[in-house]
C-alpha cells in the first residue's frame, strides 16, 4: 500500500504540472482558430469587391471572348490529374491527418483515375501518407507561422496556372478538411483547375453599376483573366483558411478532453492518497493505543 501511495503522489504531482501546459495549448488553438475564421469572414468582402469590377468588365466583352477564355481555357494534354492533400504540420491533433489521408485515398480510388500525382502539405500529413504507403510526388512544410499569406499564396498559384497551360498536367483537385459550424469539419474536395470563374450576370440587382461609369483604359479581356487568376488565388487562400481552423478546432478539443481528463485523474488520485492518509493516521493512534494498553484495558 506504501508503494502505491507513492505512485499515486508522483503521478498526482505529474499531471498538476502537465495541466497548466494543456490549458495554455488549448487557449492558443483557440485563438489560431478563430483567427483564421476571421480571415475567412474578411475574404468575403475582397471577393465581392472582384465581382463588382468582374461586373463592369463584363460589359466590354464579348460573349465568345469570355466563352473561349473561360476558366483560362486550353486544349487537353496527357490526362495527368494532381491531388493536393492539404494536412497539418504539427501533432496534437488526435486523427485529423489520418481520416484525412484515408478519405483522400478512397477518393482516388473511386475515380479510377490512370494518371495522376499525390502532392502534399504539412509534416505530420507527409509521414501519415508515407505509413500508408502513398507515393508522394511533392512535400511542401507549412511555414513558420502556420499559414501562407495572401500574397505568398497568389505566387503559389500563378505557378500552378504556369504549369497547367504548360500542359504539366490537366486537373487539379484540392483534398481537405473544411471547417463547419460548431467547430466541426469534413472532408472537402475541391477542384481548382480547369477553374470555373463566377457567374456574375450584368442584370444582377445585387450588384449596381456605379456612375458614372468607370473609365477602362486596358484590355477587358486582360483584366478579366487577372481577375480569374485572384478569384483561384483566393479560393486556394480560402482552403488553406478552412484547413487551419479545422486543425486548431480539432486541437481545441483534443486539449479541453485531456484538461477535462486530467481533473478527473487529479481528483481519482487525491481521494487515494487521503484515503491512504486517513488509513495511515488511524494504524498509527492504534499502535499507540495498544502501546499505551488502552485497548488492552477494553
Amino acid at each position: 500500500m506504501s508503494q502505491s501511495f507513492e505512485t499515486a503522489v508522483a503521478r498526482l504531482n505529474n499531471i498538476e504540472t502537465i495541466k497548466p501546459l494543456l490549458s495554455a495549448m488549448r487557449t492558443l488553438s483557440m485563438g489560431a482558430w478563430h483567427m483564421a475564421l476571421n480571415k475567412l469572414s474578411a475574404m468575403i468582402p475582397y471577393e465581392e469587391n472582384f465581382d463588382r469590377i468582374l461586373f463592369e468588365v463584363l460589359r466590354h466583352l464579348d460573349v465568345n471572348e469570355v466563352t473561349k477564355n473561360q476558366a483560362i481555357n486550353r486544349e487537353p494534354g496527357q490526362g495527368k490529374t494532381i491531388i493536393l492533400i492539404i494536412g497539418s504540420e504539427r501533432g496534437l491533433c488526435g486523427k485529423y491527418n489520418t481520416v484525412l489521408a484515408e478519405n483522400s485515398t478512397t477518393w482516388i480510388e473511386s475515380q479510377n483515375l490512370a494518371n495522376y500525382q499525390v502532392w502534399a502539405i504539412g509534416s505530420k500529413l507527409i509521414r501519415t501518407l508515407e505509413r500508408m504507403k502513398i507515393a508522394i510526388t511533392q512535400q511542401t512544410p507549412v511555414p513558420a507561422g502556420g499559414l501562407l499569406s495572401y500574397s505568398e499564396s497568389y505566387i503559389t498559384t500563378q505557378n500552378w496556372l504556369d504549369q497547367y497551360e504548360a500542359y504539366a498536367f490537366d486537373q487539379f483537385f484540392i483534398h481537405y478538411n473544411e471547417i463547419k459550424k460548431g467547430g466541426l469539419y469534413d472532408f472537402a474536395t475541391f477542384h481548382l483547375l480547369p477553374y470555373q470563374s463566377p457567374q456574375v450576370s450584368t442584370e444582377a440587382d445585387s450588384i449596381k453599376s456605379s456612375w458614372p461609369p468607370p473609365i477602362i483604359e486596358s484590355d477587358p479581356l486582360r483584366m478579366y483573366r487577372q481577375i480569374i487568376e485572384h478569384y483561384v488565388a483566393s479560393s486556394y487562400y480560402k482552403i488553406l483558411l478552412s484547413s487551419s481552423a479545422a486543425e486548431n478546432s480539432s486541437r481545441y478539443r483534443l486539449m479541453q478532453e485531456a484538461e477535462e481528463n486530467a481533473e478527473e485523474i487529479i481528483e481519482e488520485l487525491t481521494f487515494v492518497i487521503n484515503a491512504e492518509r486517513k488509513r495511515k493516521i488511524t494504524q498509527e493512534m492504534q499502535e499507540l493505543a495498544a502501546g499505551s494498553g488502552l485497548l488492552n484495558r477494553q
